[in-house]
């Protein structure tokens, strides 16, 4: 328990300016923070540029730089860099279908025929269920909680029910009503 007072009072330096600090948050929390954004990357299975490595370095860097967290335990600031890492893909997403779709340029092709036979990959279903769980977070926060850790963190059922303070069963149970709901949400009208 010591360790985890020492990691936390870490990141609240690193968020205050500690460059110390941050480092050897860093250092600690790093392999952890590649296991969710590897999970995170996978789960979006489109392509993209964004690797592991931006992704964890994106998304420690908007938290040393963001507006402080409240952060109590290291579970708390992983739930916390899962859903960072949830938005700088999204994000990262959004940009690049409007720079396909032209963004503010006026794009002119010699070969209009050729450029609309290369394949485009389709990032529908990545803004889909980012606006299902927007959906789900406005309904029932805790749900759309378990959904990051398990789904976008890559967090076992064991792992998740320790992150939220809940016993498995409970997450299985939360975790089927959520996949119900998502379900409901991204199926065609």
């Amino acid at each position: 328990m010591h360790d985890e007072a020492s990691l936390t009072l870490l990141l609240h330096q690193a968020q205050a300016g500690d460059k110390a600090a941050a480092e050897q948050a860093w250092r600690r929390l790093y392999p952890e923070l590649r296991k969710i954004a590897r999970a995170r990357l996978r789960v979006h299975q489109a392509p993209t540029l964004l690797d592991t490595e931006s992704l964890v370095h994106e998304s420690f860097l908007r938290f040393v730089g963001g507006m402080p967290v409240v952060l109590d335990s290291r579970k708390h600031f992983y739930a916390y860099a899962a859903k960072a890492m949830r938005h700088i893909v999204i994000d990262f997403v959004r940009r690049a279908q409007a720079e396909r779709r032209g963004g503010d340029l006026q794009r002119v092709s010699f070969d209009t025929a050729a450029l609309h036979a290369l394949p485009q990959p389709d990032a529908t279903p990545v803004l889909d269920l980012d606006r299902a769980l927007a959906t789900l977070e406005a309904v029932d926060p805790p749900l759309a909680a378990l959904v990051e850790l398990r789904y976008y963190g890559g967090y076992t059922d064991a792992e998740a029910a320790q992150a939220l303070g809940i016993s498995e069963r409970t997450v299985r149970r939360q975790w089927d009503k959520a996949r119900a709901f998502l379900l409901l949400e991204l199926a065609p009208e």
